[in-house]
């Protein structure tokens, strides 16, 4: 296989957010090694010019075969993706197994083959601030000043890989995403989860609380970039919008046609349900969806600062809104869903149109995900006050802050950018 002198090695490569980062990568023809579990099927929808190896990140063996025969001269870059998401404590053991000594093996690894590090982290390892507060990258990590197993392991990591940095000379960075959305989740993620049980009728009810996302495409650019841009010691936070549990329902009903789910449970309810998940969950030895954990990250503060990534990483995340409507399309073309023909037979905007006026971009962010925009309407939202972009159906100031604007950009900056669009 062709290195052109660059090699990158991407762990946890069938993963949402891995496999993204291995189609850029060999889309922009970067050579890569993508390693994946033995036998692990969402492996078989990556490119064909990755070299897959297989193995885990605890068996050192493994990681040797990972990297051998890597080229005398080579820049090797290595993104560390691998990790094991629950929302259960019934496997700890196995979980800091993986996401703690996992990543002390691959930083061995990195320091023996003098390979760059790009850790992918969590923001739910960074301490957690007071509502109304954004959340911005920790110069530290304390597993003790965070809540949940998850978010320990990501935390203890995280200064694994700064304490490498500082005295055994590794040169690494890190990111930290916050939830992951977007097509191609051949590994059915939260965001699929919710996307699938939602389709299938499956959710009657939600817990009051909010999401934070970003598309994994998004995050992948800026994850390759982070290769060579990122900062040794640093971090980097790539977070997407916040929005709340009512308006994720709407969205996915407003590109479905299926109808939206009016029962929000109070927090207080959200969190007895998952302390009752939880005795569930240590009675049966089953793990439990809505857990104490899962709860506390709907009702968490869920707001995250990504301007530094935007500022040295050319972070550049689209509207949550339009990833999901890309995901839910991806799912029905993979036949991962099927909407009611109710539902199908009505007219749904899709990812090639249904786009208004002449810029794409614009249009696709304005309509996708939206539902169908008639008469200055946008179904499912509050709409209209002034025309600020010529020849487009115009949302007011609230819609345009919480959708369209960039990580630390104004409303109004947000207004003049659009305008520019269309102009």
């Amino acid at each position: 296989m062709k290195t052109n002198h660059e090699l990158y090695i991407v762990t946890g490569a069938a993963g949402n957010l891995g496999s993204a980062i291995v189609r850029k990568l060999v889309s922009d023809n970067k050579s890569v090694r993508a390693f994946v579990l033995r036998g692990e099927e969402a492996a078989k929808h990556l490119p064909e010019q990755a070299q897959v190896v297989e193995g885990d990140v605890t068996d050192v063996e493994t990681l040797e075969t990972l990297f051998a025969d890597i080229p005398e001269g080579t820049a090797a870059y290595v993104i560390h993706c691998a990790a094991m998401v629950s929302v259960s404590n019934l496997v700890a053991d196995r979980i800091w197994n993986v996401n703690v000594n996992g990543t002390r093996n691959i930083v061995d690894q990195c320091l023996a083959h003098k390979a760059r590090l790009v850790f992918i982290s969590s923001t739910g390892a960074i301490p957690e601030a007071p509502m109304g507060t954004a959340i911005k990258e920790a110069a530290s990590y304390d597993p003790d000043k965070v809540i949940g197993l998850y978010d320990k392991t990501k935390a203890a990591a995280s200064q694994l890989v700064l304490d490498a940095v500082k005295a055994e000379g590794l040169d690494a960075c890190l990111i930290l995403p916050s939830g992951i959305s977007g097509p191609m989740d051949y590994t059915f993620g939260n965001v699929a989860g919710v996307i699938r049980e939602f389709c299938e009728g499956k959710m009657p009810a939600g817990v009051e609380g909010t999401f934070n996302c970003a598309d994994n495409r998004d995050m992948a650019e800026a994850i390759i970039r982070a290769c060579t841009l990122g900062r040794t010691g640093e971090s980097y936070i790539l977070g997407g919008d916040r929005i709340g549990m009512k308006e994720v329902f709407d969205i996915l009903s407003a590109h479905t046609g299926l109808p939206t789910i009016k029962t929000i449970l109070p927090a207080a309810v959200g969190k007895l349900l998952g302390k009752l998940s939880d005795v569930a969950e240590h009675v049966t030895h089953r793990p439990q969806r809505m857990t104490s954990f899962a709860v506390y990250n709907l009702v968490r503060n869920n707001e995250f600062d990504s301007s530094k990534a935007v500022r040295e990483l050319g972070y550049s995340p689209r509207p949550m809104a339009q990833s999901i409507a890309e995901e839910i399309d991806w799912m029905i073309a993979e036949g991962i869903v099927t909407l009611p023909e109710t539902a199908a037979a009505e007219e749904q905007p899709t990812l090639a149109g249904k786009l208004v006026g002449a810029n794409d971009r614009l249009g696709r962010e304005l309509t996708v995900g939206f539902g169908k925009m008639s008469d200055g309407v946008v179904k499912g939202y509050k709409v209209i006050e002034t025309g600020v972009v010529t020849g487009y159906t115009v949302i007011e100031d609230s819609f345009v802050s919480r959708f369209l604007t960039h990580p630390g950009e104004t409303v109004a900056q947000a207004k003049r950018r659009l305008k520019g669009r269309a102009a």
